[in-house]
This record gives structure tokens, sequence and C-alpha cells, in this order.
């Protein structure tokens, strides 16, 4: 894997201050989503249990191979990614107008369970319903700024698992913290999540237990039922590909779960020399990596 000791050889001390600086931070934001859940009850103390869940996961990687210094520059990317790709759904299916902005969503949830008079989620039939009512209390220009840009991992993975449990509403299936760690570590297009979402269903599942199939957990037979399902689901969303192709991807998800490598491989593109010297220049990993 060239590209792999290219970036190796070219990571300096700033780069792994820079990175250690990260894996840091990033532990601190699951403490402090821990902390929120714990001290929160109802509907958003276990979203906020999920995402906790959620970033414990990624603080796992990479393990092994990739180290110190190139592990957390792609936990952020990671997460960035899911985050991104759940935000993009959320506003294809009409939960958030194409406007909003995740970490605000999350900015805005964690704000309102210090009014103990304001109606709780659970009040609200849809995720839709309850945000539109955050925003009327908390307008745009009542945001802390500075506090939202101090906090904005946090929010922003708070802003995404809160969209999920629109999505899962919306679609009527689960999507547990695993499911939206696959979608991260393969950087599954938003027409991938559908067709795995849309092959569960099928199956008549409740969730979308597709991290057990990528990493060999299930029965022969199983794993036959599922991959079945999701080269049918595969083919609405993706008329102008072949099976070919999606067995190849199926394949390349499938590595991705298993091997750190494989996961380092999928985000080769972010780990270019280029990349590395802005992240020397500026002291941190950019957001936009």
């Amino acid at each position: 894997m060239g590209w792999f000791s290219s970036a190796c050889s070219f990571v300096g001390s700033a780069i792994s201050s820079a990175c250690s600086a990260v894996s840091s931070g990033f532990r601190s934001v699951g403490r402090a989503l821990s902390s929120f859940a714990s001290a929160t009850v109802g509907l958003v103390g276990s979203l906020a249990a999920k995402a906790a869940n959620f970033v414990g996961l990624i603080t796992t990687l990479p393990l092994g191979s990739l180290g110190m210094v190139l592990g957390p520059i792609i936990q952020q990317v990671m997460i960035h990614f899911v985050v991104k790709a759940i935000e993009y759904l959320a506003k294809k299916l009409g939960i958030i107008k194409d406007s909003d902005k995740v970490e605000e969503i999350g900015y805005r949830v964690e704000e309102a369970q210090e009014h103990d008079d304001w109606k709780k989620q659970e009040e609200f039939k849809t995720f839709e319903e309850y945000y539109a009512y955050l925003k009327a209390q908390i307008p745009d220009d009542k945001i802390d700024r500075v506090k939202l840009a101090a906090n904005r991992e946090r929010y922003m993975i708070l802003g995404m698992v809160e969209l999920t449990n629109g999505l899962e509403n919306k679609m009527g299936i689960k999507m547990p913290e695993d499911f939206l760690f696959e979608i991260g570590r393969s950087r599954m297009e938003p027409n991938e999540i559908l067709a795995i979402i849309d092959a569960f269903k099928f199956l008549g599942s409740d969730t979308v237990y597709v991290s057990d199939y990528f990493k060999g957990k299930l029965s022969r037979d199983e794993n036959i039922k599922i991959e079945d399902a999701l080269l049918v689901a595969l083919r609405k969303y993706y008329p102008q590909k072949d099976d070919d192709y999606f067995y190849e991807r199926l394949g390349v998800m499938r590595k991705a779960s298993r091997d750190d490598l494989k996961l380092a491989d999928v985000y080769a593109d972010k780990l270019t020399e280029e990349n590395f010297k802005r992240i020397e220049r500026e002291g941190k990993i950019p957001d936009d990596l």
C-alpha cells in the first residue's frame, strides 16, 4: 500500500500534536455526551446515550497499524462523513429544511433541557414538529454562537443522532449506532444507505443489523437471504449498474467493517501530503478534511 507508507513517512511532530489533541477531544466529547445522557430523562436522554455510544465506537479506530497519528485524522473525517450523510438524508426526506444545520439542532436540543417548562420531545408526533417548536423557542438570533463554536463536535453528533431518530420514525425501522458506524467505515453513498434500509424492511426486520452481516456473524442461510435482499434494493437505486459492481461494493463494505487497513484505504484520498501540510500550518485537523 504505497500511499500508506508515504503518508506515514510524511507525518511530523506538528501533525502528531494536532492529532493527539483531536483524539483527546473526541474522548472529551464522549464524556460530555455520556454526562448529558445520564442527567437527562426521556427520549432525549436515550438519544444522547446513543450519541455517546457512537463516539465510543469511533474512538476505537483505527487500531493496529494505523497508529496514533493517522488514526485521529480518520476518526474526524469519518465522524464528519456520517454527520453529513445523515443530514443530507434528513433534508432529502423533508425532516429538516435545506437551511438547517446539524450542529444547531444539537445545540437547541441540549439547551431545551435547561427549561423544565418547555414541551418535551415525547409530546410531539414527529421530529419535524418538535424542531419547529425548538426554533420558535430559540430563534437564530438567540443562539450563543461562541458556545456553539466551542462545542461544535458535540452538537454535531447529538444533532446527527436526533436526525437519525427522525429518519427512523419516517422510515419505520431502527438505525442503531453500529449501522451509523458502518456508514462511516465504508463511506456509503446516500442511495446505498437507503438501499440497505429498504432491504431490511423487506426482510421484515425492525432494525438494520447490517453490521452483523458485514462481520460474518450470521448463519450462511441468513447471509444469503440478506445479500439477496441487498442486491434487489441496490438494483432499484442503481439501475445503471450491474451485479458485478454490487458484489464488489458489498465486498468493500465487508472488508472495511473488519479490517482497519481497508478502512484507511477507503479514506486514502484524505491522507495526502497536501492535507498533512494543512494540518501542520493550522495546528489542527481542518473541519472540511
